[in-house]
């Protein structure tokens, strides 16, 4: 039987996914001389072949048969990388985590609309032209972290999950992608409001996750400043103004100035000496902090030098490019939903689903886990189970 689409419809699903000709070919069963064709309106998809396209590109069934293709829409207004790489075409992986980020943004937005939770907008802005502690400051007397409270963190887990608690309770989604390499993407942020939105990536350290978030949200609180690196084609981030600063203001606000000079550490190092191994991992653990946050600490205070700094970066890329081809390991769906999706998204769906306003289905397809998870999943984020016994 062959689905009576029109061949625009299959054109925009597929070049939205990032896929080619023959991606999409290989993922529909057929051949590319085929797809060309379904694209040009000569020949027809087979319902089973548009079935296959459909779950490829993770679109439901029914967007082929729209009257005629979505207009433009780009949510992002930053996206970082690591530094020294350059923009390139999204893969289909960057493409639908952007994608399912914005899906669950507006879905978290319309159940907190119903519920009457809809957080107010946030109580503070940035512009390029503060100053950069002026703004870290502020950003930390809104989340409400103190110096003492950071260095009681055990592990760099808690620092990313004490960080990202406080930036929730601003008001801001927080959700972790999985499927995209950290080479290509570190975080990305939307910053319309309310309830704005920033994604880290789990394949990153957490320290690295700690310094994207704060990188992301200082993009947030630029709000109009705030720029898709995406179009900036053979531009390193570093090489941006607006980059440079984020990253400026994600330091501040980690490792503030004075508090990073008055750390015993720093005040016994000798001057004009090199930094060692083991000074910069104290430093690193006593504010919670990556490694690349000390360098660029000691960098921007003049207490390392340049050519000295990009040494130990090389040194600290090529130790993260070794422990990422060795890491392994498997989440739980629990864990998986919980800290993909942020505590905060989990609780508006479970708080929509207590005043009967979605179904139990709802529930499962919102987490994108079985129901027979939902009691554990209820229990970590409401304390107790009250629904899913």
């Amino acid at each position: 039987m062959r689905a009576r689409v029109k061949p625009e419809l299959i054109r925009w699903v597929r070049r939205n996914a990032g896929l080619s000709v023959s991606d999409a070919a290989k993922k529909a069963g057929t051949s590319a001389a085929i797809v060309h064709r379904w694209e040009d309106g000569t020949l027809q998809p087979t319902v089973r072949q548009l079935r296959l396209l459909a779950n490829a590109t993770k679109r439901p069934l029914a967007i082929f048969y729209l009257a005629e293709p979505p207009r433009g829409f780009t949510a992002l207004r930053d996206f970082r990388r690591l530094p020294g790489t350059s923009a390139g075409a999204q893969t289909p992986a960057l493409r639908l985590e952007v994608r399912l980020a914005c899906e669950r943004r507006q879905l978290a937005l319309d159940l907190a609309t119903d519920l009457g939770e809809v957080p107010p907008p946030l109580p503070i802005q940035a512009s390029v032209e503060e100053g950069v502690r002026d703004v870290a400051r502020r950003i930390r007397r809104l989340l409400g972290i103190s110096i003492q409270e950071q260095k009681r963190w055990k592990d760099s887990y808690a620092a990313l999950n004490g960080w990202r608690h406080a930036v929730q309770q601003c008001g801001v989604l927080v959700f972790q992608a999985r499927r995209v390499p950290v080479s290509e993407m570190r975080g990305f942020s939307v910053t319309e409001e309310p309830m704005p939105l920033i994604v880290l990536n789990t394949k990153d350290a957490p320290n690295g996750r700690v310094f994207t978030l704060l990188h992301e949200f200082c993009h947030v609180l630029l709000r109009k400043g705030g720029i898709c690196d995406l179009k900036d084609r053979g531009r390193k981030p570093e090489d941006n103004p607006i980059e440079v600063f984020c990253n400026r203001v994600a330091a501040e606000t980690l490792v503030p100035r004075h508090a990073f000079a008055q750390s015993p550490v720093v005040r016994g190092h000798p001057p004009r000496t090199e930094w060692q191994v083991g000074e910069i991992a104290a430093l690193a653990k006593e504010f919670s902090v990556s490694r690349e946050v000390v360098l660029r600490r000691l960098l921007t205070m003049r207490r390392l030098s340049r050519s000295a700094y990009r040494s130990w970066r090389r040194a600290l890329s090529e130790e993260y490019e070794a422990a990422q081809a060795s890491q392994t390991g498997f989440a739980s769906p629990v864990t998986s939903a919980v800290s993909g999706l942020g505590q905060s998204f989990v609780k508006l769906v479970l708080l929509s689903y207590y005043q009967d306003r979605i179904t139990s289905r709802d529930v499962s397809e919102y987490l994108g886990v079985r129901l027979k998870h939902m009691a554990r999943i209820e229990e970590r984020v409401m304390g107790s189970t009250v629904m899913f016994r």
